[in-house]
This record gives structure tokens, sequence and C-alpha cells, in this order.
């Protein structure tokens, strides 16, 4: 069996008991019947609460007690546990007073086994109803809980006659002390903003045309302003006409305020941002750019009035550039390491030369979901390096010819004093040793400068160093 209705049958007839616990099972196998004779230990089977009893079956006239004092023991610890008077000393006068006393039914017993199908039908609906009647109370419990923390409230109106109904949440937001007096559209009015209320005048003239009704506006509360967000859902006859209209409202002060805050502490970073002459940006993993300061604005080419929060690379600079810039990007991500690369990006005056910090964002389980980077126009540095570099390379050349120049000059004194040596001419001899000298120091001095200013040693057969 998918589920089974645990029965609890009392009177002081046992054989009676047996018989109507045979016949309610053959009814419905769901019904499994327990007995008792007397009230006092039915009550306490009731306390035991192990297994729990789903129904009470009872007779009327029984020593001790009788059916309806023993439902009053019963309604006062278990108000809505279903109670069925089955007597057979039934009258006008005793069904009304049970009936006053909370019974969930009443049946005379008859002659005859057709009684007890009726009686098993009257228990299994009365405990079916009491389960669905439980499950929606529990329901309604969990959604006024819900509601409370979330400071959400319902509401309904008939549009016709105007009829706005509150939940005890929507009083609360409201704080509104008359809870007993109508309400209408223009009370409800009263509440809003005074400047909010031709929006939510249009907005509600709009609902009822058919447009969605999903807004947030301020209330004034005992001089105080809140935030609320309002949703509705609203019928139509068959004609097109509204008819009712449904809907819930929340208090969404503190998310306003928070929000207010953000937008607050973003203006003074954007503030400090602007100050600062790098440019600075953030993007999404996906490249998005999400935010930058006004150096990086002209980085990306943008004017004062465009917005480039959403775009990518590939919306602002050639293909070839947005690739460079992805695939640094993509480093950074891959690696979750800071990286620092040189990248070239076109302005209206050509190209320039960006130094870049690119650093990963991590989000809350340390995963790179982001790039900060700082980007340093060098244009100028670069050129100044470039330039460095070609005048190297112009000093490279110029101790190369030197360097061979002096080569063919001690090449040639060296021929020459052997001619002077040949002659036996001293003075000359002298003289020429002496312009060797001079020049094998200035060969020296020339290698060690060279060595000191980062060029290799090098001879006439060397190239120059780039």
């Amino acid at each position: 069996m998918d589920e089974e209705f645990r029965v609890l049958h009392v009177d002081d007839d046992a054989a009676f008991l047996d018989l109507v616990a045979e016949f309610l099972g053959r009814a419905d196998d769901r019904l499994q019947v327990v007995t008792e004779t007397n009230t006092r230990a039915a009550l306490d089977r009731l306390d035991g609460g192990e297994p729990p009893i789903d129904a009470i079956v009872s007779d009327y006239q029984m020593p001790e007690m009788d059916g309806l004092d023993f439902l009053d023991r019963v309604r006062d610890d278990y108000p809505d546990l279903p109670f069925v008077l089955f007597t057979g000393h039934g009258s006008e006068e005793i069904a009304s007073e049970a009936i006053a006393r909370g019974v969930t039914d009443y049946l005379q017993k008859e002659t005859g086994t057709d009684q007890y199908t009726v009686l098993a039908n009257r228990v299994t609906n009365a405990i079916e109803r009491q389960r669905v009647a439980a499950e929606l109370k529990r329901r309604e419990a969990h959604l006024r809980q819900a509601q409370s923390v979330a400071n959400l409230g319902s509401w309904w109106t008939d549009v016709a006659s105007d009829d706005l109904h509150w939940s005890d949440e929507v009083y609360e937001i409201f704080e509104a002390a008359d809870r007993d007096g109508p309400l209408d559209h223009e009370q409800f009015l009263s509440y809003v903003h005074p400047d909010d209320r031709a929006f939510v005048e249009e907005k509600w003239t709009a609902a009822l045309e058919g447009q969605p009704y999903d807004i947030e506006h301020r209330i004034v509360v005992d001089g105080e302003t809140k935030w609320v967000r309002e949703r509705a859902e609203i019928t139509f006859d068959a004609a097109g006409d509204p008819i009712r209209a449904t809907g819930v409202v929340q208090d969404v002060t503190d998310r306003e305020e928070r929000r207010h805050r953000l937008e607050e502490t973003n203006r003074r970073l954007q503030a400090v941002l602007d100050t600062v002459d790098a440019a600075i940006f953030m993007k999404d993993a996906d490249g998005t750019y999400r935010l930058f300061n006004d150096a990086a604005r002209e980085v990306l080419g943008l004017d004062g009035d465009t917005d480039a929060t959403g775009l990518t690379a590939a919306d602002l600079f050639p293909e070839e550039v947005a690739e460079k810039f992805h695939a640094d990007d993509r480093r950074v991500l891959e690696t979750g390491e800071t990286i620092q690369v040189e990248e070239s990006v076109p302005h209206a005056d050509g190209d320039h030369t960006h130094l870049t910090i690119k650093s990963p964002i991590f989000d809350e389980d340390g995963d790179p979901s982001g790039i900060c980077a700082v980007s340093t126009d060098v244009t100028e540095r670069a050129a100044a390096r470039q330039d460095l570099e070609r005048q190297r390379d112009r000093l490279g050349e110029a101790a190369r010819l030197v360097d061979q120049d002096l080569d063919a000059s001690l090449a040639e004194l060296a021929d020459a004093l052997d001619r002077v040596e040949a002659t036996g001419d001293s003075d000359a001899f002298a003289q020429c040793r002496r312009a060797i000298d001079r020049l094998e120091r200035l060969h020296d001095d020339l290698t060690t400068m060279a060595a000191r200013d980062g060029w290799d040693e090098f001879d006439s057969a060397d190239d120059p160093p780039s």
C-alpha cells in the first residue's frame, strides 16, 4: 500500500468494534482500525502518539463519558483531528450539538452492511481533506515566513469595484496602522512619493491595457522614504477588459541604499582613477571592458560621449591588434600570473607603444575571472631607445673602421721600421718605435672603451655590434 489511515474506533460494545473493523478494512484497505472500549483508554492512546491516529470514530452513549464530552476532550488537544460520531441513539438535537462542538461528520448506525461502506468513505474523505488542509496551512505558514524574511507582501484588487486587499506583510511594509478600513487605488497612491506618482499611474494604466507591471518606486512612511518593488498579473475577461489584479510588493530599501552607496563609491573611485596618467582598465574573462579611466578612454580612442562598457578589443581595434591583446589576456587567465608586455596601439597620430602590466582578477573560488591592466604610453621612450641603438650601431661601425686603420698603420710602421733598421738610421728607428707605442696605446684605449660600453672586443674582420 502507498499509504494507510490509522483510525481509532471507540465503542463500549467490543463485538461491534470487531465487526466494524472487519468491514472498514474490506471497504478500504488503507484503513487500519485500532479499538478501545472506553474513552479514557482512547485518550491515553491518542496521547501516546506512536503511531499517530489519523481519525476517530466514536459512539455517543458510553459509560463515564458520552461521545460529545469525548469530542470536547479531543478538541482541546487535537483541534483538527477528524472526528466522526457514529451512534445508534441519534437525534437532530444531538447532531446539532455535535456540529456546534466541532464534529467532522455525523452518521447513525443502521442495519445491513452498506452503512460500513458509507462510514469508510466518510472517514477517508475526512482524513484526506484534513491532510490537504494541513499541507495548505503548512505552505501558508512557510509563505508567511518567507514573505516576512524577504520583506514581501501580497495584494489583490477588483478592478471594477476598486476594492484593494493587502496581506499583513503589506501593511507592515507601508506601516499602516488601520487594517480594518477600506482600501482603494487612491489610498495606495497616498503612500507613493509625490515625485513618483505620475510614473506609477502611467505604469498601472499600461498594465490594465496588457503591458507588464514590474516597477520600483518610493513610498513615504512617517516622513521616511522607502523603496518598494511591485509586480502584478492582470486577469482579463473575454472582452479583454481587466477584472482582477494579483500582485506582490517587496521592501527593497536596503538594496537601494546599498546600490546608492556602491554608486557613490564607484564615483569616488572613478574620480581617483581619472587623476592617474596611466591608462587603467578592467575586463571580464571574455575580454569585455567593465571599467576604465580617462587615460584609458584615450587609449581606446573614445570621445567623451562614448561608453566602451560591454565592448571588446575586437569592437575598437583592427583584427591583428585585437588578437594580440586577446593572446596576452589568455596568457594571464591560463597561468594566473601577472605579465608585462609591450603593445602597439593605433592612435589618430599613428601607432603608439604601450608598456602594459596585466594581472588576473580572481573569483571567490580562486579562479581567474578577469583582468586588471595598467598601461603606460612609452612611445617617446621607445623612440629614444631606438635612437640610442642607432647611435651605438654608428659608434660600433666607427670603432671598426678605426680598428682597421690602426691595424693598417701598425703594419705600415712595422714595415718602415724594418727598412730603417736595414739602413742604420737610429734616430728614425727610435721615432718609428715611439709611433708604434702610441698607436698600440690608442688601440688598447678603444678596446677598453668598447668593453666598458657593452660591445665585444672586435678586430677588423668582425661585424659591428647591434
